[in-house]
C-alpha cells in the first residue's frame, strides 16, 4: 500500500520539476491571419442570420497583454466595435499552450516563436461563433 502512494507522490513532484516557463507575452500583437463562422448579432459586426464563413485578417481583433506574472497574464482586445474587452489567461504546464477567458467566450492558444494563435468560441445570447486568428507581436 505504501509503494503506490509513494510512487504517485513521486510522480507529481517529478512532473512539476519538468514544467516549462511561460514566455513573456506582454505586448500588443497584430493580426496577420483569420478565420470565423458567426451567427447572430455581435457588436460591431453585421447580424447574420445563417452562418457567415470568412477568412478575412480585417474582421480580427487586436490583442493588447498589459500584465503578466509567472504563467497568469491579462489584458483586453479591440474589435470593429472599438471599445476594449478584458482578457484573462493562463499557461499550461507545457510553457506554450494557454486557456483565456473573455466577457463572451473562451479560447485556447499557442506561443510559436513571435507568434500567437488564439482560437475563440462565442456562447451568448443569440450569437455564436468559432474564431481562430494568428497574432504577430507588434
Amino acid at each position: 500500500m505504501r509503494l503506490p502512494a509513494l510512487a504517485a507522490a513521486l510522480a507529481i513532484l517529478s512532473t512539476s520539476a519538468f514544467a516549462a516557463d511561460a514566455p513573456n507575452i506582454v505586448g500588443t500583437w497584430i493580426p496577420v491571419e483569420h478565420s470565423g463562422v458567426r451567427v447572430g448579432p455581435r457588436e460591431g459586426y453585421p447580424t447574420y442570420a445563417t452562418p457567415s464563413l470568412t477568412h478575412d485578417v480585417h474582421l480580427a481583433w487586436k490583442l493588447v497583454i498589459d500584465a503578466q506574472d509567472g504563467a497568469a497574464f491579462s489584458g483586453n482586445n479591440t474589435g470593429p466595435s472599438g471599445k476594449p474587452k478584458l482578457v484573462v489567461g493562463v499557461f499550461r504546464m507545457d510553457g506554450k499552450r494557454f486557456v483565456m477567458a473573455t466577457e463572451g467566450g473562451n479560447a485556447a492558444g499557442e506561443v510559436a516563436g513571435d507568434q500567437l494563435e488564439i482560437c475563440i468560441t462565442d456562447n451568448i445570447p443569440d450569437y455564436v461563433g468559432a474564431i481562430c486568428t494568428i497574432y504577430k507581436r507588434q
